[in-house]
């Protein structure tokens, strides 16, 4: 069978990629600050203080995730549609929605700060290190907020064109919590609560970086009342919870993970595996980036009834993912004592253990990329279950049996439970999803009439017959007929004639979809420069030509139209209309 194929994914994807992947190495290396700063200025307690913290970065990150990414999937769908109103108050609706829960959050600990160092693993008798554990939780507690308008801010400027400004701002933002780091901690003493503080100030960039693209009149993010809809903040989290419930699953790892090398090898046990959750965030990360370059794509498609063009993309994603995985793997393990240097694991024995673990754990990242890029493509089709699923198996299922299994081996045997969790999880997901008949939540592809026009007017002719027998074949009355036919020509014709440039490759993408309602919706991309066919006018174009038939076509179209919505995206003009 013949795989599906267009000319605007690749570069639409293209676009995505570049900024995506270039802000996922910039959060890659401010993650892996704080342990490097602190590490080489404080040594095991510092480490032991931030690798404490984690549970609470799991909070904030099956939150603010969750959200984010749930609400941006709804307003990508929604703008996808055309309802652009719809699409700023589920924007505005998840935004309050997390600043008033990260403000509950930062109260919480803040006030009780005793308990829930308890909770963490730590207590007053602990000395140095409760005083730095508390230090660096309560500084990182006040800036809840922070937090969570950052990351979600971050993923609708990607499902709102703005992606080149979001991974700026996000880069930036990072850069900045490097540079703070180095003055605060090596330089001023300041010790976690400096790490901290570093680290709150690159967020507090960032979100000064996304400011132009909350207000800018180009776009469609910006500030706006549209009331109390708890229904629909509910709806978007539990669809970004497929992902973000992942990181409670990873903070029952880090307790019994921690626990088992404490009786394996005790600080070196747990300093190797600090060593391989830094190293993951340089190839992880650069998955997670593919995976949010193709989440806007995937999202708009399916707004779009184009599920051809959502599966294209992740075919070019997943190719695209491994390269830059399989690029970054590659280095580890080619330089896996510098790497351990750097993390301040000293001695022959450190460095032997350090490197057989990197060694290992990159054998299994292939998969992990793979699963990770799954499960954004389901979760962005409205396949909420398939993309839980594959989240469950890996990071909970299969990872903590696994992690209790591997515990009676060796130290040196131990780190395969990464390889073996990553390669079974997947190999179970793929044998349940096909052993239960699980089929994708997409709209019936018979209900759907797709074409590019590549000669120009030449096609015209032959496509409007086609799009008339597919209205019939739906049941469209006889004026539905005549009026999406028009609609196709009079719009196509009005991009070729008015913003191809001559002797330009034009292409022009129509899909047209039969709505169960009776509707019919059309959507019409083009790789024309910014060109809105609505916005001609009815004015005469001359006495001897009289009045522009383009603009009264359009005018038309206008007026028998349900709705109709124009939007210049990810460098292509978008048009839906719907008869």
């Amino acid at each position: 069978m013949k795989q599906y194929k267009d000319s605007f994914t690749p570069r639409m994807l293209k676009r995505l990629l570049i900024p995506s992947l270039l802000s996922s190495a910039g959060l890659a290396f401010a993650d892996m600050a704080d342990a490097i700063v602190v590490g080489q200025k404080m040594g095991a307690v510092g480490l032991a203080a931030i690798s404490l913290s984690l549970p609470l970065y799991m909070v904030y990150n099956v939150f603010m995730h969750g959200l984010g990414l749930g609400g941006s999937v709804r307003f990508s769908q929604l703008m996808g549609e055309g309802k652009k109103e719809e699409a700023v108050c589920c924007y505005n609706r998840v935004m309050q929605a997390g600043v008033v829960l990260s403000v509950v959050i930062a109260l919480l600990v803040n006030l009780f700060p005793g308990p829930v160092l308890g909770i963490l693993g730590t207590a007053p008798a602990d000395g140095d290190l409760y005083l730095a554990s508390k230090g660096y939780v309560q500084v990182i507690a006040l800036g809840a907020p922070l937090f969570f308008i950052n990351y979600m801010l971050n993923y609708f400027l990607r499902n709102d064109g703005s992606e080149r400004l979001a991974s700026a701002g996000f880069l930036l933002g990072n850069l900045t919590d490097i540079g703070l780091n180095a003055v605060f901690v090596l330089r001023l003493g300041m010790g976690t609560e400096g790490a901290a503080l570093a680290t709150l100030i690159g967020l507090a960039v960032g979100i000064f970086c996304y400011l132009p693209g909350v207000f800018s009149p180009t776009h469609f993010l910006r500030p706006a009342f549209c009331g109390l809809n708890m229904e629909e903040v509910f709806s978007c989290l539990k669809t970004g919870l497929a992902t973000s419930s992942q990181y409670v699953f990873q903070m029952l790892f880090f307790l019994i993970a921690n626990n088992v090398l404490m009786d394996l090898a005790a600080e070196n046990g747990v300093a190797v595996f600090d060593l391989l959750q830094n190293a993951s965030y340089l190839i992880l990360y650069l998955y997670e980036g593919t995976a949010k370059a193709m989440q806007p794509l995937i999202s708009t498609f399916y707004g779009e009834k184009n599920s051809g063009s959502a599966r294209y993309t992740l075919r070019l994603g997943l190719i695209r993912g491994i390269a830059a995985g399989t690029f970054a793997a590659l280095l580890i393990c080619v330089f896996p004592e510098m790497i351990c240097r750097v993390f301040g694991l000293e001695g022959e024995e450190l460095i032997r253990l350090g490197t057989q673990a990197l060694h290992i754990y990159c054998a299994g990242t292939v998969f992990a990329g793979i699963s990770i890029m799954l499960e954004t493509y389901f979760q962005s089709s409205g396949q909420e279950k398939s993309a839980f699923v594959i989240a469950f198996l890996r990071g909970c299922a299969v990872l903590l049996p696994c992690t209790v299994l591997f515990s009676f081996l060796p130290l040196n045997r131990f780190w395969w439970l990464y390889p073996a969790t990553e390669a079974v999880s997947l190999g179970l997901f793929l044998i349940w999803r096909k052993a239960s008949g699980m089929e994708e939540k997409t709209f019936d592809r018979e209900r759907v009439f797709s074409r590019t026009i590549r000669s120009g007017k030449e096609e015209m002719s032959e496509i409007t017959e086609e799009i008339e027998a597919f209205c019939g074949r739906w049941n469209a009355s006889g004026k539905q007929k005549y009026f999406v036919t028009m609609a196709v020509e009079e719009v196509c014709l009005a991009i070729i004639t008015r913003a191809f440039g001559k002797g330009e490759a034009g292409e022009i993408q129509v899909t047209v979809a039969a709505l169960e309602n009776g509707d019919f919706e059309l959507h019409i991309r083009d790789n024309a420069v910014t060109f809105n066919p609505f916005s001609l006018q009815t004015a005469k174009v001359g006495k001897e030509k009289g009045v522009d038939m383009d603009a009264m076509g359009m005018l038309v179209i206008r007026r028998q139209a349900k709705d109709f919505f124009y939007r210049h995206y990810q460098g292509f003009n978008s048009l839906m209309i719907r008869i």
